[in-house]
């Protein structure tokens, strides 16, 4: 097996290794350089090669380019000299490089935010060179580097539990920020559980490779069941049947229930309320301490308020 050269883990680049089984082929990084001032001449780049088993250069070989917001393909053309690919990074972008369309490795944590080296590599000029080989596993990998992290709001100083299973297999306190983070967790399925108030999330599903981010959602106020509810009027009107398909993304993506009923909604801490309601709902909502979010009846500007994100 070829040994692995990575003189880039000075600069906090990674590699996470590919979840495969013995006998499966992937790309295997075999070298990560951070290429000095002389190589770089103050360039910004990852520079990406590709090669066969023998160690000799492919080309139409795709790799993908990921950073927070966005990604980009490229694509290997195996030259005489240079690189096969080349991508810039740009300030403050923080980038990962995998194969596109088959198991790989992965490089992580390739940015150009490094201090300055002489006067070739200076702060946001840094370059970094990554070779993949084809190869075929010796031994199944099992990779332990996913990260889960998220947001609980309400929860500074609380302990939290991550499970696997009904095992709990690390605690984190929460810190004033209210905010969390657990590294260099396997594959599996977990949950996180608060142990201060009890509050639960999950299931989460983890490949050993990844981030994922995870929050919790803002407590619900004493005797409420529903964080939103969408209070949907005359059950007898014409366009009252177009509400919820027009709703269905929206309502999936914010976690919001809907229906009919003005009790049922008074369980809700914000009622979003389409069209007119008599005085007597309002009343209801208003003094089961309800938040009221009004939205257009009309079906062309209730589309519209979706698609701008909110009511209007």
């Amino acid at each position: 097996m070829t040994d692995v050269i990575n003189d880039a883990g000075a600069y906090g680049v990674k590699i996470i290794p590919a979840a495969v089984d013995k006998g499966d082929e992937y790309w295997k990084i075999v070298r990560i350089h951070h290429l000095t001032p002389e190589e770089n001449q103050k360039r910004h780049h990852l520079f990406i090669d590709a090669m066969d088993e023998q160690g000799e250069g492919l080309s139409g070989s795709a790799f993908l380019i990921r950073w927070e917001g966005g990604s980009e393909l490229v694509i290997t053309q195996a030259q005489p000299s240079g690189p096969g690919a080349n991508f810039p990074m740009w300030k403050w972008q923080v980038c990962s490089v995998e194969a596109a369309n088959a198991p790989s490795d992965i490089a992580i944590n390739l940015r150009t935010d490094h201090p300055d080296e002489e006067t070739l590599n200076t702060l946001f000029h840094h370059s970094f060179a990554i070779t993949f080989m084809r190869t075929i596993a010796q031994g199944k990998e099992t990779p332990a580097f996913s990260a889960l992290r998220g947001r609980i709001p309400q929860s500074a100083n609380h302990t939290l539990e991550l499970w696997d299973a009904n095992l709990v297999v690390k605690i984190a306190e929460v810190g004033e920020n209210q905010t969390y983070r657990f590294d260099n967790l396997p594959a599996g399925v977990y949950t996180l559980r608060d142990r201060s108030d009890g509050r639960i999330i999950g299931p989460i599903t983890l490949d050993g490779r990844h981030e994922i981010v995870a929050d919790f959602p803002i407590p619900l106020p004493e005797g409420k069941l529903f964080a939103q509810y969408f209070l949907i009027g005359d059950v007898s009107a014409p366009e009252t049947e177009l509400y919820p398909t027009l709703l269905a993304d929206y309502l999936a993506t914010n976690a919001c229930t809907f229906g009919f009923s003005s009790a049922e909604a008074a369980l809700a801490a914000t009622v979003h309320v389409i069209g007119d309601q008599s005085e007597e709902t309002l009343q209801t909502l208003t003094n089961a301490h309800c938040k009221i979010v009004q939205w257009p009846a009309e079906p062309k500007k209730l589309l519209q308020a979706i698609q701008d994100g909110g009511s209007s």
